[in-house]
C-alpha cells in the first residue's frame, strides 16, 4: 500500500532511542465518550486500526514529532481512504517518534497518541472547530 507523506527530516535524539522505559513525550490517557450532542459521534478511548483517515469538511491528520506527516487528499472517497493500519506499519519502524492522529470535525475533535505497537490512545478531545 503506497502512502503519500510529507517528509520532514528531523535530527534524531539518542535520548529517545529504543528502550523499555516509557518515553517522556507520552501523554496520559483520557476517557472517550460522546462530544456535544448525541449525533456528534462517539470518541473511542483507543483508536481502532481500521479507522479510515478521510479528509473533507474536517477529518484526520497524522503528525510525527509535531509535524504533519499524512493527510488524505480531499477528493478521495471515504471507502478508498487509507486506514490507520497503513500508518501503523510505518510507525513501527520509528517507535521513538511521537506519532499522533488528529481528528478535527465541526462538532468534535480528538487527538490520539501512538503508545506502543497497535496502540493509539486518546490524549485530548474537544468540541470541534464550529
Amino acid at each position: 500500500m503506497e502512502i503519500e507523506t510529507y517528509n520532514h527530516e528531523l535530527p534524531q535524539d539518542p535520548a529517545l532511542g529504543l528502550h523499555s522505559v516509557k518515553p517522556s513525550f507520552f501523554l496520559p490517557a483520557i476517557k472517550g465518550g460522546v462530544a456535544g450532542c448525541l449525533n456528534c459521534g462517539y470518541t473511542d478511548d483507543i483508536l481502532p486500526l481500521d479507522t479510515k483517515l478521510y479528509s473533507s469538511f474536517g477529518g484526520w491528520m497524522i503528525s510525527k514529532n509535531g509535524i504533519q506527516f499524512f493527510r488524505e487528499k480531499a477528493n478521495v472517497e471515504y471507502d478508498n481512504s487509507k486506514p490507520l493500519s497503513a500508518i501503523e506499519l510505518i510507525a513501527k519502524e520509528e517507535p521513538q517518534s511521537d506519532w499522533r492522529a488528529h481528528l478535527d470535525l465541526p462538532l468534535r475533535s480528538a487527538t490520539y497518541q501512538r503508545q506502543g505497537d497497535n496502540n493509539w490512545i486518546l490524549v485530548e478531545r474537544g468540541e470541534g472547530f464550529a
